[in-house]
């Protein structure tokens, strides 16, 4: 899956590639170009915290979707529920989606639908699997990634994570994702997460500027 984040604020090193009409990006191979190594940490990915409310204008490429799901929270705030949202609200990003149920005693997440881009990206297929359970360092989730959705479920927020897919053998590619929370009553119960591959010299930041993307730190149970 995606590890973690350093403490370190979000840094932009190349051009902005997010498509200025709104519409989804490709999933064409990046250019090759500089590479943006996102933490000091062996995993390489970031985690971040953006709040509920933020305008759905800033999540650039990803704005309709927020949008959608901004327009199915409850009255008064909190977060839709999973039924809130129907298979036709994210028809753009089919193949790059992933919805995962939360599971608890011990928490953590399992995949009920893993796009068919994500596991040509990934190359594993994490149908019915647990974070990081098919990935060369399993152990690293429990540190990582699973302290991230905890978080989530403590403290509702919308995700961005953006890394290299090196624990799966995949280090030539660099993805965008957006985590959104949803609720069936008793805290988080699902995510769903929509990904675009970005080329490797980018950041959260070259794609979504105006995005007030605060930094998740593992361990902290608080933000950066």
């Amino acid at each position: 899956m995606r590890p973690a984040v350093s403490g370190k604020p979000f840094m932009a090193v190349s051009p902005d590639r997010a498509d200025p009409s709104g519409g989804t990006p490709s999933d064409s191979t990046p250019s090759h170009g500089a590479v943006a190594k996102e933490t000091g940490t062996p995993v390489e990915w970031r985690y971040g915290m953006c709040p509920l409310d933020t305008d759905a204008w800033s999540f650039g490429p990803f704005r309709g979707l927020v949008a959608q799901w901004h327009d199915r929270r409850p009255p008064g705030g909190g977060v839709p529920r999973r039924d809130d949202f129907q298979f036709e609200d994210f028809v753009d990003w089919l193949g790059r989606v992933f919805i995962a149920k939360v599971e608890r005693d011990p928490f953590n997440l399992r995949f009920t639908l893993w796009g068919t881009k994500l596991a040509e990206w990934w190359r594993v297929d994490y149908t019915n699997r647990t974070i990081g359970e098919l990935s060369n360092s399993p152990d690293l989730w429990e540190l990582t990634e699973i302290q991230y959705f905890r978080e989530m479920d403590r403290r509702p927020f919308i995700g961005i994570a953006c890394g290299f897919l090196s624990l799966h053998g995949r280090g030539h590619i660099k993805v965008l994702g957006l985590d959104l929370p949803f609720s069936d009553g008793n805290g988080l119960t699902h995510v769903i997460s929509v990904h675009m591959k970005i080329d490797l010299g980018e950041t959260v930041e070259d794609v979504l500027p105006d995005c007030p993307v605060t930094d998740f730190v593992p361990g902290a149970g608080r933000a950066s």
